[in-house]
């Protein structure tokens, strides 16, 4: 009996030890699975640490864009703000002068000095203007058969009093042969003019600039270059870049906003070309090489006798604008070439003028005070009875949309500011097309 009491107690510890045994593996295996499940949130904070790790560098990157555009936003409005004050120094010199002093020399220099300055102040807004079209694809090409040696050419007799005027030689080396480009005219013209007019800018007297053009790979080949400043290697990584320009000095005496070689970049790149620029080094001299598609040499048309000249028209001209310079400057402009022009400053008087004055031309600012430029183009369409007026919109918006708006509101042209004085000469002589519904005496 003792014996199976001891049996019975053995198996009894055996059957204990052997539960004690499957606990323990049970517990190891619940430690096993929270060592794993403590190794995968490890894991899973490791990888979180690492992306915020990451964010926290691409958080500084962008605080360091957004500092670097700050500065240069700033930089830039200081520039612009001095750009634009300095034609207006000579401009009011030259205004004081014309004041005063009898007719003669001075008062033609004077003249000189306010129209050059004029086309500068012209110049800086629309190169301003023409960054952002580029930038927003709203620049439209009017692409014609051009022979891009003779537009060098006349590049090159435009600026001829600045390189003149700094004792520079300019070698031409130009095919006798038209190289055929599809371009726009008044747009390639602006970046050869920039292009060439940078060389100028940034040559010492007595430097050589030279421009070549070439036919080269079924591409026309525009170089221009010259021995002056030059270029570091961090410059030219940027020279395309808006508003990228060299170290600034403070008499900033070769002026400009950095927009002129951007505008060269992405009107060339428009035209299906590409723009380049080399240089040794500062000191040394630059080049910059424009690539473009050749193209076909334009079909032969038989020759037409010209028109007779057009006999001068007179016009009974209304003129609505609130700026009261604008408008007794131009009423005065008009007068001298024989028109008949009367000026209101809001669009409920010149509404009311129009129906005793009955104006053939109506040339309407659009920002007036209460009602607009397109209410008045609108309620002169709709007025009743008798011929309906030519309208001409002056208006400092010149982008496409605006110029789709004043269409849409009855006007029939759309002039920016200030008015291209020819060209408005040309419309209301009759060289210009205008809608038949409108004629001068």
């Amino acid at each position: 009996d003792e014996m199976q009491h001891l049996g019975q107690a053995f198996h009894a510890a055996a059957q204990a030890l052997e539960a004690r045994e499957q606990q323990l593996q049970q517990q190891n295996e619940e430690i096993q699975a929270q060592n794993e499940e403590i190794q995968a949130q490890s894991e899973e904070i490791q990888a979180q640490n690492t992306d915020l790790v990451a964010q926290t560098a691409q958080l500084r990157e962008q605080a360091r864009a957004l500092k670097e555009a700050d500065e240069k936003k700033n930089e830039f409005l200081g520039l612009l703000a001095h750009e634009l004050r300095n034609p207006l120094a000579p401009m009011s010199n030259s205004l004081a002068l014309l004041r005063h002093a009898a007719p003669g020399a001075d008062v033609g220099q004077a003249h000189a000095i306010l129209e050059r300055q004029l086309r500068h102040l012209v110049r800086l807004i629309d190169d301003l203007l023409d960054v952002t079209r580029i930038s927003r694809g709203k620049i439209h090409l009017r692409r014609e058969p051009l022979d891009l040696g003779r537009l060098l050419r006349d590049c090159a007799a435009d600026l001829k009093s600045s390189i003149d005027g700094k004792g520079l030689r300019l070698a031409l080396a130009l095919p006798e042969e038209p190289l055929w480009v599809a371009g726009d005219y008044t747009r390639l013209s602006q970046v050869f003019g920039n292009i060439l007019g940078n060389a100028i800018k940034f040559t010492d007297a007595g430097g050589r600039v030279a421009v070549s053009a070439a036919s080269e790979a079924g591409q026309a080949v525009v170089r221009i270059e010259d021995d002056g400043r030059g270029m570091d290697a961090a410059l030219l990584g940027r020279l395309f870049e808006p508003f990228s320009q060299g170290d600034s000095e403070l008499a900033r005496s070769s002026g400009g906003l950095g927009l002129g070689l951007a505008l060269v970049k992405g009107m060339v790149e428009l035209h299906g070309g590409r723009v380049e620029a080399h240089s040794d080094g500062p000191g040394r001299g630059a080049a910059l090489v424009a690539r473009l598609p050749l193209g076909e040499a334009p079909a032969r048309e038989a020759k037409t006798s010209q028109p007779a000249p057009l006999p001068a028209r007179r016009c009974r001209i209304l003129i609505v604008e609130d700026n009261a310079d604008a408008a007794e400057s131009l009423r005065k402009l008009l007068e001298l070439d024989g028109h008949e022009v009367r000026t209101e400053r809001t669009g409920a008087a010149a509404l009311e003028a129009a129906r005793s004055f009955q104006p053939e031309v109506v040339l309407c600012d659009i920002g007036l005070p209460g009602m607009d430029g397109f209410e008045v183009a609108r309620a002169l369409r709709r007025a009743p009875g008798g011929a309906e007026p030519l309208l001409i919109a002056l208006t400092g918006y010149a982008a496409e949309a605006d110029q789709e708006r004043t269409a849409q509101a009855g006007f029939d042209h759309h002039f920016t500011k200030p008015p291209d004085l020819e060209r408005l000469n040309r419309l209301l002589a009759g060289r210009e097309a205008r809608p038949p519904r409108s004629a001068c005496a």
